[in-house]
């Protein structure tokens, strides 16, 4: 068997069960994906299922188009995103997308989660961007919204979809994950804080 389809495989089961652990991530929203090297196609979190249920036996392998090549489920409705980031950033080895309350409460009221603690700002080196979609799925006339926001930051991490979630991207799937952990812990401690410094305000 290929050993870059070995090592993807472990790589995306990996980071789902260490995502479904974490908790930043309920029900069966999200999804996850990762490349396989060599070939213009990805392993993806079948639609309809949560990410601790991701198993070998329900893995789906779709194109970059989104297209099923091998599995029986139908791939996450985020198979559009994830393959043309995949076409256009061939640094990214793995995506993971949450529906985590904290980011997207930032998102709602403010067009960036500033790095507020050193942590952040040591990892993911540029405040991380909300960008207003429209649609559940990001459709292809939406992408170039995604692709500005990368492009004038070369290695961003992550972004947030305005009132949807985090788009996490790195080397591997499991990278990804920790990155759009540490997303979600940095948007609570500046919605924390931001509440924090108004009821300071108030009663100065």
């Amino acid at each position: 068997m290929n050993p870059d389809f070995i090592q993807a495989k472990s790589d995306f089961l990996q980071a789902a069960k260490r995502t479904y652990e974490s908790g930043i991530q309920t029900g069966t929203g999200g999804n996850l994906s990762v490349r396989i090297p060599g070939e213009d196609l990805m392993i993806v979190k079948p639609s309809g299922y949560t990410y601790g249920q991701c198993s070998e036996e329900n893995l789906c392998i779709a194109d970059f188009d989104g297209k099923l090549v091998f599995g029986k489920l139908k791939p996450t409705q985020e198979s559009t995103l994830h393959g043309n980031l995949y076409r256009r950033y061939p640094e990214i080895g793995g995506i993971v997308h949450t529906h985590s309350p904290y980011a997207i409460l930032n998102s709602l009221n403010f067009g960036q989660v500033d790095l507020i603690t050193m942590h952040a700002a040591l990892k993911l080196k540029v405040p991380v961007p909300v960008i207003d979609v429209v649609t559940q799925a990001v459709t292809a006339e939406e992408l170039p919204k995604i692709f500005s926001a990368i492009d004038a930051n070369p290695g961003l991490l992550a972004l947030i979809l305005k009132g949807h979630g985090i788009v996490s991207m790195n080397k591997t799937a499991v990278k990804a994950g920790q990155v759009a952990e540490l997303v979600e812990e940095t948007s609570l401690i500046c919605w924390e804080n931001r509440i924090m410094s108004l009821l300071t305000r108030k009663n100065s």
